[in-house]
């Protein structure tokens, strides 16, 4: 549930971060924005899918394509046709990045495509992510013992320490969020319960510019965050 609530957060901060760019000329920039914010979303629903294995921490690296194909395979259990738009829109995404960073066309952004609401596009996945805590959260209400949950440091470690090319990177705000829940969260909670306040301020308010040093982005007051997400 934490790794789900850190993509819907970091959802949030690139669609914000979009926003900033378009207003602001960087038109560069908004295919990365665009596909990563779907890429966030895609990730966290399959963190969410009960047949996907966490297989000690290796689901927390699953490649593009497979998160794409994982994502939309699990929507298409409740809607064909849907799932069928919605990969394409994904796909459309993740090529609109490809071209911008891989062929660096000479006529700039003029041959992207824009025939798509990200910002629905996102909400549904969040809200399919939702719906699949909730089923967690009965599952174990009405078969499981809450005093069987127990989160483990090993996991906790999987999740706060993350090697990349040989290049170790720790983040001791993920340590000290998860020994929260591991010393507080006495069972798993839907999505909307487990994400917190304060959890969120900080997420999100560790991407806000310098206002001292007249760095101009920010992602604004809490009002302004719940555009894909009912974030607290």
């Amino acid at each position: 549930m934490y790794f789900t609530t850190k993509m819907i957060l970091n959802a949030t901060v690139l669609l914000n971060s979009l926003e900033f760019a378009r207003t602001s000329g960087l038109r560069a920039a908004n295919p990365y924005f665009e596909y990563y914010a779907a890429l966030s979303l895609l990730r966290g629903l399959v963190y969410t899918i009960p047949t996907e294995d966490w297989n000690s921490g290796e689901l927390m690296a699953i490649s593009h394509t497979r998160a794409i194909n994982v994502a939309f395979d699990w929507v298409a259990k409740f809607n064909k046709s849907l799932a069928a738009e919605m990969k394409k829109t994904a796909l459309q995404l993740k090529a609109q990045r490809e071209l911008i960073a891989y062929k660096a066309p000479a006529s700039g952004d003029k041959n992207l495509g824009e025939n798509y609401d990200l910002t629905d596009f996102l909400t549904i996945l969040a809200e399919v992510a939702e719906f699949n805590s909730e089923l967690l959260e009965g599952s174990i209400t009405k078969n499981a013992d809450p005093a069987s949950f127990e989160v483990l440091d090993e996991h906790i470690h999987q999740i706060a320490t993350v090697e990349v090319e040989g290049f170790t990177f720790s983040d001791n705000e993920d340590y000290w969020r998860l020994g929260y829940v591991q010393r507080k969260t006495r069972r798993p909670y839907h999505l909307g319960l487990f994400m917190h306040p304060g959890q969120s301020e900080d997420f999100i308010g560790a991407w806000d510019g310098d206002e001292d040093a007249g760095e101009a982005f920010s992602n604004g007051a809490p009002s302004n965050w719940q555009a894909i997400f009912d974030v607290p």
